[in-house]
């Protein structure tokens, strides 16, 4: 079995193929709430309360986005009220403020306590998040269904000892991780050597939402540790839950002949 095959089986293993179902009952329940996939390192999610749609937190600089994106502009005057005014308080609970008298500071109502907290900086809101989250298991959470910010929120991955083109090795990895997200396959192989295509193709029909964004993750978290003029390797660890140990997972971005960037392998 080449390297490619056992990548991509390994990449299906740990991503798994999760039905999408609905389950009014418990993205109600959770309205508003932090979860924490305690099968998945504790990766946080939101639900919107708006919406019942949850929301991957991810990294601090990401969730940190997620916050501005989804939070609701409010006033100091009715920031204030908050926890005192209590027919006020619940009907916002679960929700993040945005402070438009004072720069669009972040605040959160936990549903729980029904006490509002500063959200502050990047690494400040998501340690935050993670002291009042919920622990869920990957069955539960997959009741709810994953919603998306406006804009994509993958963060480009680090250009290291990149060419000054339009097609940087590390570009590709992120375009390559927001077409996956976003379930755009054939914008997908674009990104990928042709030998690829079918792989891809296998990849994309056979993983779910929950998933595509599990891949894009991986695909946008990784860093270079390899580098030559043709070939850049980027690698990134995931956990192995099936066996209970980490995997290292490697991407190869090969130049082309024409001078482009493309993903080798997956």
């Amino acid at each position: 079995m080449n390297k490619t095959k056992t990548i991509l089986l390994i990449i299906i293993f740990v991503l798994g193929a999760w039905p999408v179902r609905a389950s009014l009952n418990l993205d109600q329940k959770l309205s508003g709430r932090i979860l924490l996939q305690v099968e998945a390192h504790g990766q946080a999610w939101y639900v919107n309360p708006t919406n019942q749609k949850r929301y991957s937190l991810g990294r601090p600089n990401e969730a940190f986005l997620i916050m501005k994106q989804l939070g609701i502009g409010i006033t100091n005057s009715d920031l204030n009220k908050i926890p005192v005014d209590i027919n006020f308080t619940k009907k916002h609970l679960g929700k993040i403020f945005l402070q438009v008298e004072e720069r669009g500071q972040a605040w959160y109502v936990n549903p729980v306590n029904q006490k509002k907290y500063s959200l502050g900086n990047p690494n400040n809101a998501l340690a935050i998040m993670r002291d009042l989250g919920l622990g869920i298991t990957n069955a539960d959470l997959e009741k709810i269904t994953i919603g998306y910010a406006k804009n994509n929120i993958i963060p480009p991955v680090p250009c290291v000892n990149c060419y000054n083109n339009n097609n940087q090795p590390s570009d590709i990895l992120a375009k390559a991780a927001q077409a996956i997200m976003a379930g755009e396959t054939k914008q997908a192989l674009t990104y990928f050597t042709p030998e690829l295509s079918k792989a891809i193709e296998y990849t994309m029909n056979f993983l779910k939402a929950d998933g595509r964004l599990a891949l894009a993750n991986i695909l946008s978290g990784s860093n270079l540790n390899n580098s030559s003029e043709n070939e850049k390797i980027y690698s990134n660890e995931v956990y192995f839950s099936l066996g209970g140990y980490n995997v290292t997972l490697k991407f190869h971005v090969k130049k082309q002949s024409d001078g482009t960037w493309l993903i080798a392998n997956l």
